[in-house]
């Protein structure tokens, strides 16, 4: 895919992928943006338009690999991004699909098996909110640091099974749903599961590519960033 760059129009590429909201947003751009491109609304906003570029990048392309990854990608400009990521999980996305799951039971009949759907996905959430509450207070922590053991390879497997899971539970939806149920209210949900498990994905791939080989420190040659 074509990537951005400081000449392209931020409007342009929000419009294309419009489930870069959230990401701009944390990255400090609210909606408003004009005809402007990237680079001169960093300038605007006081952003580094490197970084800016990297992590939409990053996130739009699973190919995509920033060759200035050492320099642009500091420790701690990370791991700001990704508390952002972890907060708008827990206070935004989480208690949307919790509206949505509770007025879909509320307005759907007894037989289905929306149960078992919403036991799994509090399971899955609660998983999530504890991980979050371990970074913020362990984790990003040791990596800031540099008191490191084994805290980086723990933290990335764990969100791995996050991800996972959120895959199996729009698995579920998608083939084992049964019974009755209102169906737009269903469509809302998984709607809602897939922009959670899209984004946290895509976000597992900035640990992955970028925090990970960042903290294990030593690395000659900018290869050592990759996957």
């Amino acid at each position: 895919m074509a990537l951005y760059n400081r000449e392209s129009k931020l409007s342009e590429a929000i419009l294309n992928h419009p489930q870069l909201i959230p990401v701009v947003n944390r990255l400090g751009v609210r909606l408003g943006v004009g005809e402007h491109s990237i680079g001169s609304i960093c300038s605007r906003e006081h952003i580094d338009a490197d970084f800016f570029l990297s992590v939409i990048n990053t996130f739009l392309d699973p190919d995509y690999f920033p060759v200035n990854a050492r320099d642009t990608f500091t420790r701690e400009k990370t791991i700001e991004y990704l508390r952002k990521t972890s907060s708008y999980y827990v206070k935004v996305q989480i208690p949307n699909i919790r509206r949505h799951f509770g007025s879909l039971i509320a307005r759907s009949g007894e037989d289905n098996n929306l149960g078992q759907l919403h036991r799994f996905f509090e399971e899955t959430a609660l998983q999530i909110e504890s991980i979050v509450a371990r970074d913020e207070e362990s984790v990003f922590p040791a990596l800031l640091s540099g008191d490191l053991d084994n805290v980086t390879e723990v933290s990335a497997e764990s969100h791995s099974e996050v991800e996972e899971k959120l895959h199996d539970l729009l698995y579920l939806f998608v083939a084992h749903l049964r019974g009755d149920y209102d169906r737009n209210l269903a469509t809302a949900v998984v709607t809602a599961i897939f922009s959670l498990e899209k984004d946290y994905r895509q976000n597992n791939r900035i640990r992955r590519r970028i925090l990970l080989p960042q903290v294990r420190r030593n690395n000659d040659s900018i290869g050592d960033y990759g996957d």
